[in-house]
């Protein structure tokens, strides 16, 4: 199996060992002056060691006018020697270094370097909201010159081969772009004239880096925006720079002003840029590189052998499980932990200055520093609750050398990432808790289920610590009227436990199982309502997932209350009060969904036994899941 993903390939004079490639994802792990940081290469080392080809490491500015606070520097000699280290980590490690050329054009601050952005033409990129200076022909010239001394670093440096980032709206697919490029010069107007600039770069860098020195380009192959690229205009600028001198292409999609397509969330299909890539590959005569929610290897596969595409770039799938190259060639895919595309542990992280890393795998962009040792002492660990954190501990610590039991008062382990899997397009979440449980299973976790932690039971097992990891449960606001028939709990909804035949529902509480469970009622035809008591729904998404829930809201003209209390829950009505002033919204029935509350009388019990007893997940702190499952390993590397 995987013949054709485990088989060699060519990329120019370069022979990869395989056919998957870890893409130029930004990590977080940049020095504030552009140096890589000790924890890039450890990062990238160890998606060698677990059998990756080629490691793209990401973004590197290849000029004054584009640097930023914690982006790789390639436009001055004195970047060099930091990013030789990295490189001599990825090849003696086994691997195939590249290094991905960028300039960021109008999506990138000008506060950096003192100025204003530069771009094809005077258009604001909202997302940055700084309005960019249209280029001369001789700044044009410069810029063009510039990649082609960055790639000259790349080789001085040790890269194998280098990529020019010619896609997401940066500077090269600014240009190729009609929105964002109104030049009536040489360099706008027909596609030709748009793709110019690309071009341009591909023959400095060709020119200057030699016939024989791999070079990859990265574009997209359609823009997802009014006035963007479609695929037929993305072909033929492909067509365009294949002519120009690249070795390779490499597909995707989007850009900032479309967002969620550059890093696709699990609302998007599987192999999302699969055909996009088939489409181009058909026209071109270099090899075809696609990424996108390759999370199975059976995908690669796929893609692979319909000739959609030559190789694979597996992004967050080798954050989620380092060794999922390795463990396709060993026979051992059922292991492979799936990465759910759920943006939180690796963008979302990013965004928020605190690294790339994955919500399963708190040792990615800390290999060094997370990592499971043989305990000292061997113990008798009692785990109570089998949801993510009570599994993570379980396995954590099993791996470590201890013995595990595990009660589960139910018949199905997952907890809370069960009623995640129920929401739309999650199906995965549920399949990825199911997964927590097997991991923990082959780890030799004792698991029991129908086994509620009772203290004879407690007893039985006589251990020497417990970890208590029994979630929470739906908050229950001091609202009169919560105890009609006509209220119900938002996650018995999304878990279609609770059916709602009324077809008119006020649902309270605008957060993540607030907006879930409206997307469910809409989806049965219900008219909704959400009354939230802050100023906006929805703060507890990832940036990439709430784009995609205010389009339903957009689109369904749900009525959305913000700043609005719920006091009262009548027959036929809800009281809301509003800037001081109270009023009665008719409905059939209301749903609830106003947070949680941590699950907390089994640790008093356990408390009380005497036994030692640590407590994790939302039993601590109803929270996100990358804190339970974060915090239960640490837990139980700590034990």
């Amino acid at each position: 199996m995987y013949e054709r993903f485990l088989s060699p390939g060519r990329i120019g004079n370069l022979t990869l060992k395989n056919r998957s490639i870890f893409p130029p994802m930004g990590s977080g792990y940049v020095t504030e002056d552009g140096h890589p940081q000790e924890q890039l290469i450890d990062y990238h080392v160890r998606r060698v060691m677990g059998g990756c080809a080629m490691n793209i490491v990401e973004i590197a500015s290849v000029h004054e006018t584009s640097k930023s606070p914690g982006i790789l520097g390639l436009y001055d000699d004195r970047f060099i020697p930091g990013l030789a280290k990295l490189a001599k980590g990825i090849k003696d490690a086994g691997g195939i270094a590249c290094i991905q050329l960028w300039h960021g054009g109008r999506q990138t601050s000008g506060k950096p370097f003192g100025g204003q952005p530069c771009a094809p033409s005077a258009i604001t990129c909202a997302f940055i909201g700084e309005e960019p200076r249209a280029m001369t022909a001789e700044e044009i010239g410069g810029i063009v010159s510039s990649y082609g001394d960055a790639a000259v670093r790349a080789i001085a440096a040790g890269f194998d081969c280098v990529e020019i980032h010619g896609a997401h709206g940066y500077l090269i697919d600014c240009f190729l772009n009609p929105y964002t490029n109104v030049r009536t010069d040489q360099y706008g107007g027909s596609l030709q004239n748009r793709a110019r600039f690309g071009c341009e770069v591909i023959r400095d860098v060709r020119q200057k880096v030699g016939k024989d020195y791999p070079v990859l380009f990265r574009m997209s192959a359609r823009e997802n925006v009014d006035g963007g690229i479609d695929l037929d205009e993305g072909i033929a600028a492909a067509e365009l720079y294949e002519a120009s001198g690249i070795d390779a292409l490499d597909i995707s999609q989007g850009c900032y002003d479309a967002l969620a397509y550059t890093v696709p969330p699990y609302y998007y299909p599987h192999m999302v840029n699969a055909h996009n890539a088939g489409q181009i590959k058909r026209h071109v005569h270099v090899p075809v590189i696609v990424a996108g929610r390759i999370a199975y290897p059976e995908l690669a596969e796929e893609i692979l052998v319909q000739g959609w595409a030559d190789f694979i770039s597996l992004g967050r799938p080798q954050l989620a499980d380092p060794d999922y190259v390795k463990k396709t060639m060993e026979g051992r895919t059922d292991e492979i932990v799936r990465c759910i595309a759920c943006d939180q542990g690796c963008v979302g992280r990013m965004f928020a200055g605190l690294g790339c890393s994955c919500i399963f795998n708190p040792a990615t962009g800390h290999e060094k520093d997370v990592v499971i040792t043989p305990a000292k002492q061997k113990k008798k660990v009692l785990v109570i609750g089998g949801g993510p954190a009570g599994l993570e501990a379980a396995r954590a610590a099993k791996e470590r050398g201890h013995d595990v039991v595990l009660f589960e008062k139910g018949v199905m382990l997952g907890g809370q990432f069960l009623l995640a899997g129920k929401a739309p397009h999650k199906e995965e979440f549920g399949a990825s808790a199911v997964h927590m449980g097997y991991r923990a299973y082959k780890a030799g976790v004792d698991i029991r289920l129908y086994t509620p932690a009772a203290p004879e039971r407690i007893k039985a097992v006589d251990p020497d610590v417990v970890i208590v990891a029994t979630g929470s449960d739906s908050a229950a606001p001091d609202i009169p009227g919560t105890d009609k028939p006509h209220v119900f709990d938002g996650r018995r909804v999304v878990s279609c436990e609770s059916l709602i035949e009324t077809d008119d529902i006020v649902i309270v509480g605008g957060g993540l199982i607030g907006l879930e469970t409206m997307e469910v009622l809409l989806g049965q035809g219900k008219k909704v309502s959400v009354v939230e008591m802050v100023g906006e729904v929805g703060r507890d998404m990832e940036m990439y997932i709430r784009p995609y829930m205010f389009e339903i809201i957009e689109r369904k003209k749900v009525p959305i209350l913000t700043n609005t209390k719920c006091v009262e829950i009548g027959d036929g009505h809800v009281v809301v009060e509003r800037d001081g002033r109270r009023e009665n919204i008719p409905c059939g029935a209301v749903v609830l969904a106003v947070g949680a509350t941590s699950n907390t009388g089994i640790a008093d019990m356990v408390r009380e036994l005497g036994y030692e007893c640590h407590v994790t997940g939302d039993a601590v702190r109803p929270a996100k899941i990358i804190e339970a499952i974060w915090g239960a390993n640490e837990l139980a590397r700590s034990i």
